[in-house]
């Protein structure tokens, strides 16, 4: 299934469409992160709209493809918000996170999808 993406110039795959994104963002595959956002994201646009609990559904599927633990998922996510929410990120997205903190992992994750929904718009 593809992303009508102007920018593209035609249909494009959602993973191309999402790593196209975040490398925009700065978001690059020298995070560990990288990956699991990838997969977290495309699971979030097709099979799981909405979640109630990001540890107890989205967690274990990616950690099993991964065959890693859950935690560590949640650091390397944790660690890309924390390199580059200052420099990169915070900018982006003042006009949805206007708070001073530093978003949770899964509220980042959805300032992500929310973004890439726009886009693709």
């Amino acid at each position: 299934m593809g992303v009508k993406a102007q920018k593209y110039g035609g249909p494009v795959s959602k993973n191309y469409f999402i790593m196209k994104k975040m490398n925009e963002l700065g978001i690059t595959q020298k995070y560990n992160g990288y990956y699991f956002l990838i997969d977290i994201l495309d699971m979030l646009m097709n099979e799981y709209p909405v979640i109630r609990s990001f540890s107890r559904e989205i967690y274990p599927v990616i950690a099993k493809k991964y065959n890693i633990n859950q935690a560590i998922i949640e650091r390397d996510i944790r660690n890309v918000i924390k390199r580059l929410w200052e420099p990169v990120l915070k900018n982006k997205f003042k006009q949805f996170w206007t708070k001073d903190t530093l978003p949770s992992c899964c509220k980042f994750i959805y300032l992500i999808k929310n973004y890439l929904i726009m886009e693709i718009a």
